[in-house]
């Protein structure tokens, strides 16, 4: 069956500066490359490649939803040695044509998260 995916004004935009994520006090991901997705509606998403982020804090989820303007998003939870975030990340594997730019990047949510611009 075809993708079905809804038009929107949805922009993406390069990141300036170096982004860095923060979880559990950590440094977990840090890029030159990120990505800010804003979509009217919804908070603006900063989305970090998916290489920039430390392999090691990911743990696949089987949490899977779906946004009828990007697609199907599937998630990570994020682990620290003392911490664990269910379902904090997310990425499209798919995306629709219209944010097709996201692809290979993810993005981060919760209280545990913390993002810092330089």
């Amino acid at each position: 069956m075809p993708k079905q995916c809804v038009d929107k004004d949805i922009k993406i935009t390069a990141s300036t500066g170096r982004v860095r994520v923060h979880f559990n006090n950590r440094i977990i991901a840090d890029t030159v490359r990120a990505l800010d997705l804003d979509e009217p509606g919804a908070p603006l998403r900063i989305y970090v490649p998916l290489e920039d982020v430390m392999p090691e804090v990911l743990a696949e989820s089987t949490h899977h939803t779906h946004c009828p303007y990007k697609g199907e998003a599937s998630y990570y939870s994020l682990q620290a040695p003392d911490e664990k975030a269910a379902n904090a990340v997310w990425y499209y594997a798919d995306p629709c044509p219209l944010v097709e730019a996201i692809r290979g990047h993810v993005a981060f949510w919760g209280n545990q998260i913390r993002y810092q611009r330089a």
